[in-house]
């Protein structure tokens, strides 16, 4: 069961960046969390109802992240908006974004090498701001410009990003990449955040029953 913090208490609202929005929490009714509208609401790119999004807030463990989809926005005065958990609320590791999901085939471009090369791929995990996937024994290095298709279970991601790692795979057969957005749209990020809110579940599922079969 989630623990929110005080009514009136101070939060964030994570929408399409790394930066937190302020808010301020207003009620917990029947499960449905509204929060005032950030303090620069009326500075943002239009949100729209249905979008995912990320709650923040402060407590003595340190801070910790909801999942949330907004359901409804009254336009007040003053303005608010109503959101529904999409999970529990867990502290916040070292990572900055949530990352999972894998699996999916896609295919890689590079702009840096020449002449281009062009291969088929497969991702291992996906966040808002990166990738990590399989490559052939290719000479890409870090710093190399690629472009990144890969097909999965709720859309098409297609981005333009910089390698930032890459390393002999464990088995020994290819390399892994690590790939690195470059500026990714809000679209993209709504996009990706669907794919692991789909994800997390199935996982968590999985990974009971082995434990369970242990």
């Amino acid at each position: 069961m989630t623990l929110f913090p005080p009514l009136k208490s101070a939060l964030y609202v994570c929408i399409d960046d790394d930066a937190g929005h302020r808010s301020r929490l207003e009620a917990v009714i029947d499960g449905e969390i509204i929060v005032a509208a950030p303090v620069d609401a009326a500075s943002l790119e239009s949100v729209p109802v249905g979008s995912h999004l990320m709650l923040f807030w402060i407590n003595a463990d340190g801070r910790v992240v909801l999942p949330v989809r907004l359901t409804a926005i009254d336009p007040g005065p003053p303005e608010r908006w109503e959101v529904h958990p999409l999970g529990e609320a867990r502290r916040l590791g070292r990572r900055r974004h949530e990352r999972g999901g894998g699996g999916e085939r896609m295919r890689v471009s590079t702009f840096t090498t020449q002449p281009p090369i062009t291969f088929d791929s497969t991702l291992l995990d996906l966040s808002e701001k990166a990738l990590r996937c399989w490559a052939p024994a290719f000479d890409i290095t870090v710093g190399e410009q690629v472009h990144i298709r890969a097909l999965l279970s709720n859309g098409i991601l297609s981005q333009v990003g910089t390698v930032t790692v890459v390393r002999e795979a464990p088995n020994g057969l290819g390399q892994h990449i690590v790939v690195v957005f470059r500026s990714p749209s809000a679209s993209t990020v709504q996009l990706i955040r669907r794919y692991l809110f789909a994800w997390e579940p199935v996982y968590r599922r999985a990974r009971q029953a082995a434990e369970g079969r242990d």
